[in-house]
């Protein structure tokens, strides 16, 4: 008892003073040669059997469960018999090993198997008459313990055993303690802390497509007809703000231009052709005007991406300008300024709808 109390000592000492990461590597095999000693039980006869020199292969299904299979060698003394017989004495099978603490560079481990022990007794002359099978002796055995590994890296670990073994024809309770090398082959490797961020993708204005800006309704009168005939008002739906194209000839010298856009689009729309067309024919009537083109969106999405959205709405209007309406690209110059100046709020449908547009401003001298 007192020498199992000072490896229990040792236990928590090592327990105590260990720091790491999880060692344990899942579909690892492993192989640990050892060196102990076995203790018989008194009513065997047996002399304690020291150097126990073993070999134990292992598998680790996960990092909790594996299975070893072991196989050990002593040679002792049998009392019983006048004079002492050596005996040499192997133990072999198999266990499960439940690691209970896999996640540390310490890690405590329960053991149960099944498996024998051979005893063979040394011959002199006068037992020649008893046969050999007198002096060879085979006991099915089970047996179920604890352990300790302390890894030192993710492919090396000291290990302890103890094992009480029980040979079932006479149920002695003996007792196995040993220390061995673990080498671990294979298997998942640690894990290593890196953190990956993925691109968190730009999600622009949007992903999806809003209803157009509700049309305008107005009232266009129609030419008087015959006195004894009512007067017909016919409501004509006219589309969402047209482009205007305002040439003010006053002090300030300034020819504005506005398109809108549909949602996420920076395609320019049929119906603001026209207005462009317009824009085209103040800078051909002023060769010395140089036109800026400034692009925006709404709120609905991110800054970036609206910034860059707003660019290639502003790059549409340069492009028609020059490859439709002839003007020289050095008088064109186009800027993207995404969300930045909205002319609506952007809490409403119809203020969004203001706020995805292209402007123009020009300057000249009269």
């Amino acid at each position: 008892m007192k020498k199992f109390a000072s490896l229990v000592v040792v236990l928590l000492v090592m327990l105590l003073v260990s720091t790491g990461n999880a060692q344990v590597r899942p579909g690892s095999f492993t192989i640990a040669p050892t060196l102990g000693m076995y203790t018989f039980e008194g009513n065997e006869d047996m002399d304690q059997a020291r150097p126990l020199v073993g070999l134990r292969l292992g598998y680790n299904f996960n990092k909790y469960i594996g299975l070893e299979g072991y196989l050990h060698y002593a040679n002792t003394t049998n009392n019983a018999w006048s004079p002492k017989k050596n005996v040499d004495f192997t133990g072999y099978g198999a266990e499960v090993i439940f690691h209970l603490l896999p996640n540390q560079s310490l890690v405590p481990f329960l053991a149960a198997g099944v498996g024998g022990v051979h005893y063979s007794y040394g011959m002199y002359e006068e037992d020649v008459d008893y046969g050999t099978d007198t002096y060879k002796k085979d006991k099915l055995a089970v047996s179920f313990g604890y352990g300790l590994k302390w890894f030192l890296s993710d492919w090396f670990a000291l290990r302890l055993d103890i094992r009480d073994v029980m040979p079932i024809n006479k149920l002695h309770n003996n007792m196995l303690v040993s220390l061995g090398l673990n080498f671990a082959f294979g298997g998942a490797k640690k894990a290593a802390a890196t953190s990956v961020s993925a691109a968190e993708p730009v999600v622009e204005e949007a992903a999806k497509p809003q209803a157009a800006a509700a049309p305008e309704v107005v009232e266009e009168a129609k030419p008087a007809v015959a006195a004894a005939a009512p007067a017909v008002v016919e409501q004509v739906v006219k589309p969402q703000p047209k482009t205007q194209v305002k040439e003010e000839v006053d002090e300030m010298g300034r020819a504005t231009l506005q398109v809108l856009f549909d949602f996420n689009k920076d395609t320019i729309k049929k119906n603001y052709t026209k207005d462009i067309d317009h824009m085209v024919g103040v800078m051909k009537e002023h060769s010395d005007l140089k036109l800026t083109i400034e692009g925006h969106t709404d709120n609905v999405g991110k800054a970036a991406y609206n910034k860059k959205l707003s660019q290639k709405r502003a790059d549409a209007v340069k492009k028609y300008m020059v490859e439709k309406g002839g003007i020289d690209a050095q008088r064109l110059n186009a800027i993207g300024y995404g969300q930045e100046k909205p002319v609506a709020s952007n809490k409403t449908k119809d203020g969004r709808a203001k706020n995805r547009r292209v402007e123009a401003a020009v300057d000249y001298k009269k």
